[in-house]
This record gives structure tokens, sequence and C-alpha cells, in this order.
């Protein structure tokens, strides 16, 4: 049942909700896509919309949402004069279940309906579920509902948008002042350790190996190092004196209660690609790495020192004879944008360096070269820098000499700061409606 009955009501609870838990002081610096709080309130409001259609049960709210989800584009004569959706109605010829009716003059791409791809594997290769009966497309309506839970999502991180601007500084405080009961809910969570509930993708594992990737960056070169081999009780010392930064990881951090149980976490994730056992000795030792590998690592002092990688030198000796395609500048200065030295550089000085190293080709333009840097330094991506390619990226392979050939990878082996790799979990959990 719905617990709110009115959708511009559902809409405002909903969006003065996630104001409160963006302006929580837990929350200052986290970007949105990370706080579970916010997709729960989504969810919320999604299915109560949901609700709100069933209960409607006439089905004209339906036929209304789907001249949005399956109109096609207006044509040379503008948009179809008549209704995208004429029915919903029963089929027994075809299938159990209920039908959205499309004249096949109005009907777009949208309309054609595959076998789920989590059961094929590909989405255009799964069975076609809509069916054609007298000059009319029928629509499954569990893909209407699919279409509509996605277009919600979507519009409600339009109207949160619209909420925020419509608020003056004055309205802002008065709301986060009188509100009370989401602040003690995500205080709660955080007293009781249940951080699953206020970050997205919570994961144990992942996280002790995080914590131990910045109490191995902060300890003295003579205690411990990223990259060499430990026994547990070392590593259980390095996080022992490791100052945490957050909260979640003082949970962490007091969770590791002593060398067995460090042990028995890293045991337990010796698939994730940064932790390495080694059993051969009489005591096993584990090298925590970065994401990727136990790849050799490159000491990145200068930008040519890139091209101690393969692939960067088969690439550096390639633009001697032509001119970069785009995905060969677009990575060269992604590379170069996630090097420590460069995280507080401006963008006059990296685009310095990298025309002082381009210059050796012998197509180099300073004007265009620059201008090219510049382009693609102003992408990104939701606001995050873009990831550089990794070893199985596809325009790397004319490159590439082979990765069972060779001894480092790019995410592996050059000294990117611990913010990539948390870039790289967040995307490997899946962007799935992403804040």
């Amino acid at each position: 049942e719905p617990f709110v009955d009115e959708p511009a009501t559902l809409a405002v609870l909903a969006t003065l909700s996630a104001i409160c838990v963006k302006a929580h002081p837990k929350f200052e610096h986290a970007p949105p896509r990370n706080i579970q709080v916010l997709y729960d309130i989504r969810e919320l409001y999604v299915n109560n919309l949901a609700s709100l259609l069933r209960n409607h049960g006439d089905g004209t709210l339906q036929q209304d949402i789907a001249e949005v989800l399956y109109s096609k584009e207006p044509g040379e004569d503008g948009p179809h004069p008549g209704r995208v959706c004429t029915g919903i109605t029963e089929m027994p010829e075809f299938s159990d279940g209920l039908y959205l009716e499309v004249p096949m003059a109005a009907a777009s791409r949208k309309c054609l309906v595959r076998e789920d791809k989590s059961s094929t594997g590909r989405n255009d290769s799964g069975e076609i579920l809509t069916r054609v009966k007298d000059n009319k497309l029928y629509v499954p309506v569990g893909d209407f509902d699919s279409k509509y839970r996605d277009y919600a999502e979507r519009a409600f991180k339009k109207l949160l948008r619209v909420q925020e601007d419509g608020l003056s500084n004055d309205q802002l405080t008065w709301l986060t002042t009188n509100e009370s009961a989401i602040t003690e809910r995500i205080d709660r969570f955080l007293e009781t350790g249940h951080h699953e509930r206020i970050w997205r993708n919570w994961d144990r594992g992942e996280r002790t190996i995080r914590v131990l990737r910045r109490a191995l960056s902060d300890a003295p070169d003579d205690v411990a190092q990223t990259g060499e081999f430990h026994t547990a009780k070392e590593l259980y010392r390095t996080v022992a004196a490791y100052d945490a930064e957050d909260d979640w990881e003082s949970s962490v951090t007091d969770w590791i209660s002593s060398p067995s149980s460090l042990a028995k976490t890293l045991a337990d994730h010796e698939s994730h690609s940064a932790v390495t056992i080694d059993r051969d000795g009489r005591v096993n030792t584990y090298r925590i790495g970065r994401a990727g590998t136990g790849a050799e690592q490159i000491e990145v002092r200068e930008i040519e020192d890139l091209f101690e990688l393969p692939c960067m030198a088969n690439m550096e000796e390639r633009l001697h004879e032509k001119k970069p395609v785009r995905k060969d500048l677009y990575n060269f200065a992604r590379m170069v944008m996630w090097l420590p030295q460069y995280q507080d550089s401006s963008l006059d000085e990296i685009v310095a360096d990298l025309k002082d190293v381009f210059s050796r080709w012998p197509w180099y333009d300073e004007q265009e070269t620059e201008y090219q840097i510049r382009y693609e330094f102003s992408n990104t991506i939701d606001g995050d820098t873009p990831l550089p390619m990794n070893c199985d990226n596809d325009d790397l392979q004319r490159y590439c000499i082979g990765q069972d050939q060779c001894p480092y990878s790019i995410w592996g082996s050059l000294p990117f700061p611990d913010g990539m790799y948390e870039q790289v979990d967040e995307q490997s959990a899946g962007p799935e409606g992403q804040f």
C-alpha cells in the first residue's frame, strides 16, 4: 500500500528528505552516488508511485505514461496525431498476462522487447517478446513496469535538483534545523556499526583491504610497504599504528582485533586482485598491492617514465610515424592527470609538461596540441575524472604485447592514488542508477 496518496506530496516529502540527508555533517564531503540513504529514499519514492499506479486500476494512467515511454521521435510531419497506447488488454493467444496495445503507425523501436539479457547473456539475442496482430504491436506490461521504474528514478534526480535550486538559504537552514528523525536514524546506524545502511556498495573485506593500503602507505618504509610480503603480525601492527581518518576506517581498525582475525579476513578475500598469499614458508605472508595485481611496480618521477610500460613504448614508437588517434591522446592525458605529483597541480602546469613530451614527435603543433589536451581535461563523467584505460581496453590492444607476456599492468604498476582505486571499486560494483 502507498504511504502517501498524492504524487505531488510524495515528491515534496522525498526530495526534502534527500536534502536533509545530504546536509548531514557525515556526508559533507561525500559524493551523492556513495550515500546509500539517498538510494533508499529514491526506492521508497519509486515503489510508492508504482503502488499508486496499481491502485488507480483502470489503466488510463499507464496509457498516459506510455505516451512518454514508447513514443517515437517526431518526423518531418510532426508527432504522431493519435495515441501511442490505445489499450491495455489480455491476449490469451500469446500468453498469460497483460499487454500494451500500440498501433504500428505510432510504434518506436522502444516497443521491441526481448527476453531479459540476464538470462541470455546478450540483450540483442534474446527471444522477442513483443507480439504483432492486426497491424498493432502488443508489448508485455512487465516491460512497461521496468521502463517506468527507470524513468521514475531519473525523474527523482531531476526533482531533487529543482527542489535544491528552489530553496533559499533561510529555508534550507530552517529545514535542517527543525528536522530530527532522519539525523537520529543516521546517527543510530553509525553508532551501531551498520555502515552498509549508510554507504553504497559497502563490503567489509573491500574496506579492510582499502584501510590496509592506506596504513601501508603511511607506515615508514623500514616497517612495512605496499607491494611487499609481510606476516599477519606485521600487518596488524601497521594497522594498529594507523591513525584512521574517518568513522568507517575506525570501525574497520577496531574490528581487526588480532593478527589471526586479519589473517582470516585476507584468506577469505584471497580472490581480490590486490591480495596475494604466500604459503610456502613456515609462516604465511601476505602482500597487499594495488587493484590489479602482483604486477611489477614502476616509479614515475617524470612523464617519460610511462614509456617503461611496453604498450606505451609501442605507442611512443608509432607516434614518430603517425599522429595520435583521439583515444591515444585521451589515455595519455588521463594517465598523467592521475599521477600523484599532478594531483595538486594547475591545469597550466600539466599542459606545459605534456607539451614538452609531445614536442618530440614530428607532427607536434603547439596550439593544436594545447587545445586537444585542454579539451580532454575538461571532460568529466558526473563530476569524476575519467579513469585511464586498463590493459583489457580494446583500444590498447594494437599496442599490447599480450597480458600473459607482460610483467606490468597499467592500473597495477603505476603509482596512482587511492582515490582512483576507490573509483574503480565503485564502478566495478555497477553504476546502477547512480546519483
